[in-house]
């Protein structure tokens, strides 16, 4: 039987600023919104692969997530997710901790640099209770095997960092 995924991207933010003056309230109120589907494939606005966790990363430490070779168990089956594009990554701290960020570190050897213009020096922080989403629908980012697979996610703080993580990406 084959298998087909389906992929809504959201994001929004929506806001209401106001300043009141002597005889009235003056506003903007309107929001930013990102709304995309991916279908089931490997071409341009097309994703076959998914893989998601919930993971626990101790104080001072990395997780190192290849892309390559993602551990999944899926209906009692364990399965390894190889990908060659990433589509979409959200990453959500689930600390409610001020100070608790993680960081997505592309210094690691063999790091996955194609967010970040192939830069070994990036390196993006999410703060607590926040989330990250990266997306290229269209073209998608190269995963290469043993030179640009390695997703690290770095806890910087002295305290252990719960975070969810989902990948979206393509086989070939």
């Amino acid at each position: 039987m084959a298998d087909t995924l389906s992929v809504d991207v959201r994001a929004s933010l929506a806001w209401l600023f106001q300043e009141a003056i002597d005889l009235t309230t003056i506003a903007d109120s309107s929001k930013l919104e990102y709304a995309r589907s991916l279908a089931d494939g490997i071409a341009g606005d097309q994703a076959d692969k998914l893989w998601h966790d919930e993971r626990s990363i101790a104080a001072g430490a990395n997780d190192d997530l290849d892309l390559t070779a993602l551990v999944n168990t899926v209906f009692g089956s364990t399965l390894t997710i190889a990908l060659a594009k990433v589509k979409a990554l959200l990453i959500v701290n689930t600390s409610t901790v001020s100070g608790d960020e993680l960081r997505l570190d592309s210094s690691v050897t063999n790091g996955f640099r194609a967010p970040f213009n192939g830069s070994a020096a990036s390196i993006v922080e999410i703060g607590a209770d926040s989330a990250l989403l990266l997306c290229n629908k269209k073209d998608g980012w190269a995963v290469t095997a043993g030179t640009g697979d390695i997703l690290r996610i770095h806890n910087p703080t002295a305290n252990a960092i719960t975070y969810r993580i989902a990948v979206i990406g393509t086989s070939a």
